[in-house]
This record gives structure tokens, C-alpha cells and sequence, in this order.
């Protein structure tokens, strides 16, 4: 009777498991499906672009495809800064609802999202909706930080 159990409690944890992992992969593809809707092409063809795109961010933004990217960067910290998300990572992992209109990108009004939610899906949609202003890059401009200089006496 007790291994029914430990079988049963294991089948559902599993389950939970993969349930939870399935809504965090999806919510990992939130922007790239937003990007393939809009702009028919792969929201990767941004990352390490510039100075903002991608992992991180800092400097000054290196074009207008760069500054898409800054605001979206400094969307998600005034998510969290506002406190409707918990915490800058959870943009990982909470799945939004949307949906794509004739290649237009529309976050859902269900009462089922959270604030957080909806957040990160209007910050998702606003870069998307930025970045379809330009024609979608065939190089990527690397950042010019400026070198400190540290000087020793």
C-alpha cells in the first residue's frame, strides 16, 4: 500500500513538473512568437545587438533598433519597480496571453492575467511594435563602451 502511494504521489509530481515546465518554455517564446507575428522573422536576429539587445544592457544605445531595445530592458524594471512583478527573472517564466491579428500582436484583457502578466506582454508587444520600423538587421553593431582608464600613484 505504501509503495501505491509513493507511486501515485511520483505520478503526480511528474506531472506538476511538466506542466510547470511547459508554461515556462512557453513563456521563454512569448517575444519570439510576438517577433515572428509582426515581423515575420526570428526576435534572435536581435540578440547581441548593440549594446541593449540581448542579455543585460548598459551605454549608450548604438542605433534606433538598440534604443527598442533599451526601453524594452527598462520596461521590465519598471514592472518590477512598480510592483507588478516580483522580480526582473520572473520575465522568464510567466507566460502571458496573446494572440496575433492579421500580423499585429494583441495582449489579452482576460481577468485571468496578472498585473505582471500584462506588463510584460505590453513591454513584449512595444519593442515588437518598435522594432517593425526598421528593416530587420543583417549586422549586428557591437557596443562602444567607453575603457576606463585607471591610473596608479
Amino acid at each position: 500500500m505504501a509503495s501505491a502511494h509513493c507511486v501515485l504521489i511520483s505520478a503526480l509530481l511528474l506531472c506538476a513538473s511538466a506542466a510547470t515546465i511547459k508554461k515556462n518554455v512557453f513563456a521563454l517564446w512569448n517575444l519570439e512568437e510576438m517577433a515572428r507575428c509582426a515581423l515575420n522573422h526570428t526576435a534572435l536576429e536581435y540578440n547581441n545587438y548593440g549594446c541593449w539587445c540581448g542579455v543585460g544592457g548598459s551605454g549608450t544605445p548604438v542605433d534606433d533598433i538598440d534604443d527598442c531595445c533599451m526601453h524594452h530592458d527598462k520596461c521590465y524594471d519598471a514592472a518590477v519597480d512598480d510592483g507588478d512583478c516580483f522580480d526582473v527573472e520572473i520575465e522568464y517564466v510567466d507566460g502571458y496571453s496573446w494572440s496575433c491579428d492579421n500580423h499585429v500582436p494583441v495582449c489579452s484583457q482576460d481577468a485571468g492575467q496578472s498585473k505582471c502578466q500584462k506588463a510584460l506582454c505590453k513591454c513584449d508587444h512595444d519593442v515588437v511594435t518598435c522594432w517593425a520600423k526598421f528593416p530587420a538587421p543583417t549586422v549586428k553593431p557591437s557596443c562602444k563602451k567607453r575603457m576606463a582608464l585607471n591610473f596608479h600613484y
